[in-house]
């Protein structure tokens, strides 16, 4: 099976109003896109596809020219997601986070009759603190895998072990950024942080360490 990575990186979505039209906030997301994501996905080969909301669709495709690997697919419903062939495994990922460079070799390792992909550990960067964490959770981490080309946002992610054909990995495949603007990045809870560890570990997900880290 071929690979696909997908992500919603502008799609209204229900309740936020048009803040995915605000330019001021496009201007931060292609930001963040560009110092994590892009790094991180360039490595591995495989392509990209950014989910847009008809009204910016255009604006981001020539925003992301640049990038032979990604391209622009048109997407009004915020479940609607985007449906591949039968021989293809979608890959979910936000557009301001990275993946491990072998998450697509531990998903084709994963048994054959699973359809989802999931696991539960990531690990959550803090650029501006220049802080590392192992990070775990009780429901599964954003990052996903569906194989025959099943719609990657059909069902929230939190919901994926409620599922018969799910087979769940051991180890952080996810690099988590926090950032100001993401409200799902808020501190977490005390207990949800395992342990900190090195920022060398960003290079598994295809990040520099940040100028004057030195071995932190």
């Amino acid at each position: 099976m071929s690979h696909l990575l997908v992500t919603r990186f502008a799609v209204p979505r229900p309740g936020s109003g048009e803040v995915y039209r605000d330019p001021a906030w496009l201007e931060t997301r292609l930001r963040l896109f560009r110092e994590s994501f892009v790094p991180s996905v360039a490595a591995t080969g495989v392509p990209a596809l950014l989910l847009c909301g008809r009204a910016v669709a255009e604006r981001i495709a020539a925003a992301v020219a640049d990038l032979a690997w990604a391209r622009v697919e048109v997407q009004d419903d915020w479940r609607g997601g985007f449906r591949g062939t039968p021989g293809q495994v979608l890959s979910r990922l936000d557009s301001d986070d990275a993946l491990r460079a072998d998450w697509f070799a531990a998903v084709d390792a994963a048994p054959q009759s699973a359809r989802v992909v999931v696991s539960r550990e990531f690990l959550r960067y803090d650029p501006a603190a220049r802080r590392l964490h192992r990070y775990r959770r009780r429901e599964p981490a954003p990052l996903a895998a569906f194989r025959g080309g099943e719609n990657p946002y059909a069902v929230d992610h939190k919901h994926l072990l409620g599922r018969p054909d799910v087979h769940l990995l051991e180890g952080a495949y996810l690099l988590q950024v926090a950032h100001g603007g993401n409200l799902s990045n808020r501190p977490p809870s005390p207990w949800r942080l395992d342990r900190r560890v090195s920022l060398r570990r960003l290079a598994e997900f295809g990040l520099l360490l940040p100028p004057g880290a030195g071995r932190a």
